[in-house]
């Protein structure tokens, strides 16, 4: 990416662990937080660029790789996952 883009942490949680192996349009649409086919094309492919460079296949052609859609993103799983889970345990909201 360009530049990094906010993101919903229990979104991006429940997405990487519902999905831990592929996933499609519909949750690249709703981590990111965009509408667009368009969009989401230009995602899927420098996503597959870097699959390609690690040597990752998928099962469904129209899928992606869950891990790789996170690293592609800048998204560190387990320190969101420490950071939702703290905010929780503070009683703290989370911003959408």
């Amino acid at each position: 990416m360009k530049k990094r883009q906010p993101f919903n942490a229990e979104t991006a949680l429940r997405i990487y662990y519902a999905y831990p192996n592929e996933i499609g349009n519909t949750e690249l649409k709703e981590l990111f937080n965009v509408s667009g086919s368009s969009t989401v094309a230009a995602i899927k492919k420098a996503v597959r660029k870097l699959m390609a460079e690690k040597e990752i296949k998928v099962w469904n052609p129209r899928n992606v790789d869950t891990k790789t859609v996170y690293e592609y993103a800048g998204i560190d799983i387990a320190a969101v996952e420490r950071s939702y889970l703290k905010m929780k345990k503070l009683g703290l909201e989370a911003q959408a």
